[in-house]
């Protein structure tokens, strides 16, 4: 018997197989009202459209939850056996003692729940409040702790906050006492891509960077600190300071 039929529908499964799109990715948000009155899935999921790529959002939000409530309310855990690509964690900063211990412990309990359910866990660092900028190094340290004992992938937008603020304390991140400006909520978004999607060397060129900037609106002369901001604090975490504080 010849064997060309058989060649003929290999290749062509394969063109096939080329020819699909890819999935899109699929990531789970499990926060407070931060994570919802700031729309951080649904601008995370226009930037990497705007990227190219295809992203399935959903989130689990309720009021100043703290991951140790979502554990137990029972909502979060069956969201996450619908199966993700990423599952992201928010809390408040978190800088107090015992409110540190509850966010490394409850991560801890949901990485391994994600994991199980075949996703990767995340954690989103966010900031204090505006009239408490002294709880930074607090706040940024607890999610450090937290995404060491869990495992999980660590978006260090507090700490990119913290950056930008100590260059230029004018920056407007906060738009009232909690609640992020426009461009907090960029800034946090900017680094939890660059968390969850990585680029490499060749990929981080001009056109890449102007692509995300029109996305997230941070064209202009001080475009570059942003980037800045968002990949240091990823790449090279601050050495924290006692009383550094913006």
């Amino acid at each position: 018997m010849s064997r060309l039929p058989w060649i003929a529908a290999l290749a062509l499964a394969a063109t096939v197989a080329c020819a699909a799109p890819p999935k899109p990715s699929r990531v789970l948000f499990i926060g407070d009202r931060l994570t919802a009155e700031a729309r951080i899935p649904d601008r995370l999921a226009e930037l990497v459209r705007a990227m190219g790529r295809d992203i399935a959002v959903e989130a689990v939000v309720s009021s100043s939850s703290t991951l140790e409530e979502h554990w137990n309310g029972g909502r979060a855990r069956e969201a996450i056996r619908k199966g993700w690509d990423f599952v992201v964690l928010q809390q408040g900063p978190s800088s107090q003692p015992g409110e540190r211990e509850g966010l490394v412990e409850y991560a801890q309990r949901f990485a391994a729940e994600i994991r199980k359910a075949g996703a990767r866990p995340a954690l989103l660092m966010v900031w204090p409040p505006a009239d408490r900028a002294r709880d930074f190094p607090a706040a940024i340290e607890s999610y450090r702790a937290a995404a060491k004992a869990s495992g999980a992938i660590l978006a260090p937008a507090g700490e990119a906050w913290m950056r930008m603020l100590l260059k230029d304390s004018r920056t407007k991140l906060y738009a009232g006492a909690t609640s992020p400006s426009p461009d907090g909520v960029s800034l946090a978004v900017l680094t939890l891509y660059f968390a969850l999607f990585p680029a490499g060397p060749q990929d981080f060129d001009e056109e890449y960077v102007a692509r995300i900037a029109r996305a997230l609106d941070l064209e202009g002369e001080g475009r570059d600190a942003w980037f800045d901001a968002a990949t240091l604090a990823i790449d090279e975490p601050m050495a924290l300071q006692t009383g550094r504080v913006p």
